[in-house]
């Protein structure tokens, strides 16, 4: 991969000033629009980001044009290819001639004023305009009737008996006399997947009233395909079937009538035993599929009526592992966006989605610019495109090697291991306390604040006896975020192993500074566990479990000084409400 320039803040005031202007302008500064983009700690879901860089949407030669203020040839030729589809869409939707002409002088208007400084991103520009047509033309659900007939298609091909046969012949099944059965399983799932994938290329399926003949479809399926690429997804099945792994995929769909031969394909891979979330888009976007499309499209609505369709797009980490959890049931969710891939932009769901996928499936072909940068993603993504009828073009994104993950199985062993040392130390006769106060509460303040845990808990292990105290600052591992921590906590926590639960309170933050030797800062005058949303979770979780525990002590602010603080901002420590919204 080629290095790309880093771009460093403070060297040139005038450059900072574009940069800036390159970011708000594209709705893309989280300072400026907290409500519409993704924090720091969340993008950091999906890209791995070291302390100074900054990320952007689009190519590298495009971002270092508009850096450099000469993207015009660039962006102009983009800017032509959206305005030539808006003109085909409102001539196709809007019947009356006078709305008609309306619709396409406004958008003109638009268009030329978003366009005029040669900053905007082509994604940004497109959807803003497909934002105002789809607003003023009051269309529901703009090409709707052809998108359900090409579904509609697609589906009757695969229950036609020419698809029954070709797909079920045993023309390319890699068998020998040494062949084992779970050899064989695993080739006649690839195949059958090969096959799936080549024939969600083949356009003609759904475009047309009468499918291809029998002998263009078994040229199309049985043609070879090996690329490194189909290679690696292979061996990544290969670990699956054989027991090594039981991952989740979270597929991105693509257009009407690929997207039927999207859920065969999901319905294959949930059989090798891979959990599985398809994402959509949350509203209009041409022929890429919609949320809207999955509850009114009948096909759709038909081939996923046993999924589990989320409509929450701030759904919480516990929540998505519950369904994950539950019966191996398709998830179906949306990405919260309307261009073809834009991280800065997508859901908290899509975020959290992303972060507990094993691997990353896009077939989105207008995506490939963003996937294609120089950023590096922390999860292994797959572009699946369709290239000529029939055939399909891979291109594999390996995680960046230092992205940390850390599984569910990872967190609960490490909760478990807490469980076990606990209860060995209270077979010694030892009580158990637990310590919960402000870690990452006060925005800038981390540091401090784990000074004053630490220094706290080690003055009351000088002064208890056979007293062990669990400190969480103690077992916090680099890369973990708000979502890793809380997720092990609990596991801890409800398993019964704390005989005494502690609450920071404003003594202790006073003690703390005393034996530092420094007076309290502003910042921490009056500061206790009730300031952390995160310590109000616990709380709210100690309540609970003192019930199921009645001998649990609880030490610290009492219950009802807690109800300021409810919800832990995205990746985060501090209570969103603190620092803006998300």
């Amino acid at each position: 991969m080629n290095q790309v320039p880093r771009y460093v803040r403070g060297q040139d005031p005038d450059r900072d000033a574009w940069l800036t202007n390159f970011f708000t302008e594209n709705h893309l500064a989280y300072e400026a629009y907290p409500d519409m983009v993704a924090s720091p700690e969340q993008l950091k879901f999906m890209v791995h980001l070291d302390e100074e860089d900054m990320y952007y949407p689009c190519s590298d030669e495009l971002f270092n044009a508009i850096m450099e203020k000469r993207a015009d040839t660039t962006l102009t030729s983009a800017y032509i290819g959206i305005w030539t589809r808006l003109e085909k869409l409102v001539h196709e939707v809007v019947i009356d001639s006078y709305k008609q002409r309306y619709l396409l002088s406004l958008l003109t208007i638009k268009f030329n004023h978003e366009i005029a400084h040669k900053v905007q991103l082509p994604g940004r520009v497109e959807k803003r305009l497909l934002g105002i047509f789809t607003t003023i033309s009051e269309i529901d659900r703009p090409l709707a009737v052809e998108r359900e007939l090409e579904n509609k298609r697609a589906a009757a091909f695969l229950q036609s008996d020419v698809f029954d046969k070709l797909f079920n012949s045993p023309q390319g099944l890699d068998i020998t006399d040494d062949s084992t059965l779970t050899e064989i399983d695993l080739n006649l799932h690839l195949l059958k997947l090969r096959r799936l994938l080549l024939l969600s290329a083949m356009r003609p399926i759904w475009r047309q009233d009468d499918p291809p003949d029998a002998e263009v479809i078994r040229k199309v399926i049985n043609a070879p395909f090996e690329t490194p690429e189909w290679e690696w997804f292979c061996n990544w099945l290969r670990d699956v079937i054989s027991g090594r792994r039981r991952p989740c995929i979270l597929w991105v769909g693509g257009r009407s009538g690929e997207i039927v031969f999207d859920i065969a394909i999901l319905r294959i891979l949930m059989k090798i035993g891979i959990k599985v979330i398809l994402a959509v888009k949350v509203g209009f976007f041409y022929h890429r599929v919609s949320f809207v499309d999955l509850l009114e499209d009948p096909v759709l609505n038909d081939l996923l009526e046993d999924a589990d369709v989320i409509a929450d797009a701030k759904i919480s980490k516990n929540q998505l592992l519950r369904h994950l959890d539950s019966e191996n049931r398709l998830l179906v969710i949306s990405d919260g966006t309307r261009e073809p891939f834009n991280p800065l932009l997508t859901s908290v769901t899509y975020a959290r989605a992303f972060k507990e996928a094993d691997l990353v499936v896009f077939r989105n072909p207008g995506g490939r610019e963003t996937i294609t940068n120089h950023f590096q993603f922390t999860r292994d993504i797959l572009s699946i495109v369709p290239g000529d009828d029939g055939q399909i073009d891979i291109l594999l994104k390996p995680h960046h090697p230092k992205a940390v993950r850390f599984s569910r199985d990872n967190l609960r062993r490490r909760a478990e291991a807490l469980i076990d040392m606990t209860k060995r130390e209270k077979a010694q006769g030892k009580a158990i306390m637990f310590y919960s106060a402000i870690v990452g509460s006060i925005p800038g303040q981390l540091k401090t604040a784990k000074e004053i845990l630490n220094i706290f808990v080690e003055h009351l292990r000088s002064s208890l006896n056979d007293v062990v105290i669990i400190n969480p600052g103690e077992h916090f591992v680099e890369g973990m975020d708000a979502d890793d921590i809380m997720y092990m906590w609990e596991i801890f926590q409800r398993s019964g192993s704390i005989d005494i639960w502690r609450f920071q309170s404003v003594d202790d933050v006073v003690k703390s500074f005393e034996l530092m030797g420094r007076k309290v800062p502003p910042e921490w005058t009056g500061k206790d566990a009730t300031y952390s949303t995160g310590c109000t979770k616990e709380m709210e979780i100690a309540m609970q479990i003192q019930k199921q525990y009645p001998e649990m002590q609880l030490i610290g602010p009492p219950y009802e000084k807690f109800q300021r603080r409810k919800e832990y901002g995205v990746g985060k420590l501090y209570d969103r409400t603190l620092a803006g919204s998300e």
